[in-house]
């Protein structure tokens, strides 16, 4: 079984504008919310662009609390 970081390096070697169209991307970004990256993040380890989306986050947005 694969560990959490070799998925999130497995991730992390593709770019997701080498396999997703434009309009595959601006729907994961509308769909994807900071807590939701969150979440990901500690499924599959440390994905550079969960990890952006995340640190995003606002305190309009998300309780920040539910980060710690």
């Amino acid at each position: 079984m694969a560990t959490k970081q070799e998925v999130a390096d497995h991730i992390n070697a593709i770019t997701p504008k080498d396999v997703l169209t434009e309009r595959e991307m601006a729907y994961i970004q509308g769909k994807l919310d900071p807590y939701f990256a969150h979440c990901l993040i500690k499924i599959v380890g440390d994905v550079s662009w969960l990890v952006a989306i995340r640190d995003n986050a606002s305190l309009d947005q998300t309780n920040q609390d539910q980060f710690s």
